[in-house]
């Protein structure tokens, strides 16, 4: 299978999907209309263009509660999963208990540790080599005061899928609202979200616009704005609204509905026929993250005495990263790597492998004769 998204140069070869993905044809093609055609303002309805562009934004939001069974009215359009994620994490007020993990992106984190200086009772909690966090870390962690629990579904970095049905039934028994960060997940994999309560995703990580996300916020739940001013979003996030990435949502979220299973089947042959030469032909290289329960497209690989950047430079038929997008640019080893037990040699040798749906078996082959060729390279450079 493969999947074209739109006329891109065949060089170099993007595999760099969990930062951020291509947008695709049919996305672009359905936002067009909302730029020039029906650009109104959807608050303005006392005339047609603003009460088209109402509709249009109606529609497409009862097309995101669609593909997360969730109500239409439990849909909250944001600029993106980092303010959707600094949104749940607004429920919080001094003395209330917050349960996160040291796998979270940094739009938790960060917000989480700027809480915890304000009297929120903060606990991280750390994974297991693979990256997963045990439900019975979870029901351990939970005190009296425990009012939110934050944990991802999958993580961009070592794809590890957390058990986010059993964590959230956890959370549900004991009385506690239960978030989950779905970004890397949402139209990649099945999605459970009978005992989630919030729901942060990106339209950019699935084919879709970027700037544009949503905060899936079940009935009952009231969430205090981050933004003051003309009350859109129910008074949840004021602002006009970006008509035409929300329809872009919409219409990226419509088409993983249809291809999902068959992406992933696609994705996770991929990944296995990379995994397999990887580690069949280039000595020293350690895979990390799980075997099983783990994103189709990812692949995490540390190669030993040879540091990522120096691979990254010489590869320049293909876009690789060395961790999240967020990340990239800051010193230090990855946390994620950290967290599961590497040590800073072993963090610093790693590339993560993002493949998605303009990605070919010619593709791989091609990242795998380079790699060999650019790690041998290397390691004679470093040992003369």
């Amino acid at each position: 299978m493969t999947v074209t998204i739109n006329r891109v140069p065949s060089l170099p070869v993007y595999l760099d999907h969990h930062a951020t993905t291509p947008c695709d044809r049919r996305v672009v093609e359905a936002m067009l209309p909302f730029f020039s055609e029906d650009f109104g303002n959807p608050a303005s309805v006392t005339h047609e263009q603003g009460r088209r562009a109402a509709k249009a934004l109606e529609n497409a939001r009862i097309d995101v509660a669609r593909f997360f069974d969730v109500q239409p009215n439990e849909v909250y359009f944001t600029a993106g999963a980092t303010e959707s994620n600094n949104l749940a994490l607004h429920l919080l007020r001094p003395g209330d208990g917050l349960i996160t993990t040291e796998m979270e992106h940094k739009s938790i984190l960060v917000p989480a540790k700027k809480l915890a200086t304000a009297g929120v009772d903060v606990t991280i909690l750390a994974p297991d080599r693979e990256g997963f966090i045990a439900p019975e870390q979870v029901a351990e962690a939970i005190r009296p005061n425990t009012r939110l629990v934050s944990v991802e579904t999958a993580n961009g970095e070592i794809g590890t899928i957390q058990p986010i049905e059993a964590i959230g039934s956890i959370c549900r028994a004991r009385g506690v609202q239960f978030h989950t960060d779905a970004t890397q997940a949402a139209g990649k994999v099945p999605i459970a979200m009978g005992n989630v309560d919030l729901a942060s995703i990106s339209a950019h990580k699935l084919y879709g616009p970027k700037g544009i996300g949503a905060l899936i916020v079940r009935r009952g739940i009231r969430i205090e704005p981050l933004i003051a001013g003309g009350g859109q979003e129910r008074n949840a996030r004021s602002g006009t609204v970006n008509v035409p990435a929300v329809v872009g949502l919409a219409e990226a979220l419509r088409i993983c509905r249809e291809q999902m299973g068959e992406e992933a089947e696609w994705l996770t042959s991929l990944r296995d026929q990379l995994w397999k030469r990887l580690t069949s032909e280039i000595a020293g290289v350690l895979v990390h993250g799980p075997r099983e329960l783990r994103l189709p497209g990812n692949l995490n690989a540390s190669f030993e005495r040879v540091d990522a950047e120096s691979i990254m430079i010489a590869m320049r038929r293909f876009s690789l990263s060395s961790g999240s997008a967020c990340s990239s640019g800051a010193p230090g080893p990855s946390p994620v790597l950290k967290a599961i037990g590497a040590d800073d040699a072993t963090a610093f040798a790693a590339i993560r492998f993002g493949l998605g749906r303009s990605n070919t078996r010619e593709h791989i082959d091609m990242l795998v004769d380079d790699l060999t060729r650019t790690v041998h390279r290397l390691r004679e450079i470093s040992a003369a």
